[in-house]
């Protein structure tokens, strides 16, 4: 006859901080950091041939499949960080850092290149698709008035070309450090504006994630044309206070 073995209430109690453990690592290894791009140091190659027209849209695509309005049912997630002195001044460029997580029970694949000539085929009358990614700072002046950030920053992938996508598993997350600045819609503009009652108003800075996708296709007689498609509403991150320093 096997005698089965019988745990004594010691025993177990013992393995109780292991399972643990055991839980707790396997937890740790699912949420990582996937990857850093260092934006600001990057250089940017173009594509040696931009479609000669274009199109744009706004549908519903990829990541936000599922009630686009509603943040809970958004696999991502995005938040700001700012290096050095919440301060902004007009003209001058500040770095700042976004971080991308997937929040989902599935894998979600992002653009990752911040070339766009890596995404175009060797072959110059071939068609291809690619995706975009695109992270936007916006800034509002006393909470209301807003305030012209320079530019965005541009993330490119094809999933033809895996090298230049991303895929993240449940937990995971990338960094990306970008820089900008603060312009005005005028440079002739009074700085700051008048009305203010302060030299130094308090203002807000917050970030927005818009991934899109599109479609480059040529004629017969060599012209192309690009037709683009993104999101309704771009995913929003935290809210940074800053200072406009004039």
């Amino acid at each position: 006859m096997i005698r089965g073995h019988v745990f004594s209430r010691s025993q177990a109690f013992r393995a109780v901080p292991l399972l643990l453990f055991i839980s707790m690592s396997c937890i740790l290894i699912k949420a990582q950091e996937r990857a850093y791009l260092d934006a600001t140091q990057t250089p940017i190659r173009h594509r040696l041939r931009e479609p000669a027209t274009g199109s744009f849209g706004s549908v519903t695509v990829g990541y936000s499949e599922q009630q686009v309005g509603s943040t809970r049912e958004q696999p991502l997630t995005l938040s700001l960080k700012l290096f050095g002195p919440a301060e902004i001044a007009r003209g001058e460029t500040f770095e700042y850092e976004v971080q991308i997580r997937n929040v989902s029970n599935k894998p979600v694949e992002l653009p990752w290149d911040l070339s766009p000539a890596n995404i175009e085929p060797t072959d110059s009358h071939a068609s291809y698709q690619y995706q975009t990614a695109a992270i936007l700072l916006s800034a509002k002046l006393e909470g209301h008035r807003p305030v012209i950030m320079e530019g965005s920053t541009l993330l490119f992938g094809a999933p033809s070309i895996t090298s230049t996508m991303i895929k993240l598993q449940p937990g995971e997350w990338v960094r990306i450090k970008a820089k900008t600045r603060a312009l005005s819609s005028n440079p002739n503009d009074t700085w700051p504006p008048g009305d203010l009652g302060s030299k130094q108003p308090e203002g807000q800075l917050t970030a927005s994630l818009t991934l899109s996708s599109s479609v480059v296709t040529f004629t017969p007689d060599g012209n192309s044309h690009e037709a683009s498609q993104t999101a309704k509403a771009p995913i929003s991150s935290n809210v940074s206070a800053v200072q406009f320093r004039f």
